[in-house]
């Protein structure tokens, strides 16, 4: 409504040239509206005007006071001082996690891979060639469970990927060294692949082949 409008116009004045406001219909940015996590907002069909923003580099903020033209000014400073917390779909932490291939969702992402190399699948529920990788992903986590690698896969359509992970299309795996930024996995998809990649590329030796991708033969201890 005007009503409403005319309090975004006031706000926007004082940010001219510092933050792009723009008024919308509600109901024809649906999409975005999942994407920012205010469905509970919209299945109200309240009148009052739902308030997101986005960052230089893509990050999702929202407001969730209840608007106001001091709210509104409020979040337009905070969001230039960069004191928001930035919003991320992210579906529930499992429960429970200890399987050989560990499940991420974008709120427990940092946990469970931060200080170990690990090998992360973004697949999507309906892509056929993500279904056809699980077998030889779930083999590959049961052939790394001793080493210090952690082998993992995020649902891409339900989750939103931190800083320096994008996906095009499914399956896309990424290699995350434990002290550095992640690569894009660009080799073959046999078990035996990945088992070359993972010898080659991890922070440290693994102990079950050598950098080449051979086994390693157990000592008489381990025997």
């Amino acid at each position: 409504t005007n009503y409403y409008r005319n309090r975004v116009l006031k706000v926007a004045k004082e940010f001219r040239r510092k933050v792009h406001f723009a008024i919308s219909n509600k109901d024809d940015f649906y999409n975005e509206i999942k994407e920012y996590g205010l469905e509970a907002q919209y299945d109200k069909r309240l009148d009052t005007p739902m308030v997101a923003a986005q960052g230089v580099y893509g990050e999702k903020y929202r407001m969730d006071e209840e608007f106001s033209v001091e709210n509104l000014k409020l979040f337009a400073e905070n969001l230039l001082a960069g004191k928001l917390i930035n919003y991320m779909k992210s579906e529930p932490i499992p429960a429970r996690n200890d399987g050989p291939v560990k499940i991420l969702v974008a709120n427990n992402f940092k946990d469970v891979v931060d200080g170990k190399d690990s090998l992360i699948e973004i697949y999507a529920p309906w892509c056929g060639h993500c279904k056809a990788l699980e077998p030889t992903f779930q083999k590959l986590g049961e052939k790394m469970k001793d080493e210090d690698i952690v082998i993992a896969k995020i649902d891409g359509t339900a989750n939103d990927l931190p800083p320096g992970f994008s996906s095009q299309g499914f399956p896309t795996i990424y290699f995350k060294p434990k002290n550095g930024p992640p690569m894009m996995y660009q080799h073959g998809r046999e078990l035996e692949n990945f088992v070359n990649f993972l010898a080659h590329v991890s922070t440290d030796e693994l102990k079950g082949w050598t950098r080449e991708g051979k086994k390693r033969k157990k000592s008489k201890k381990e025997l």
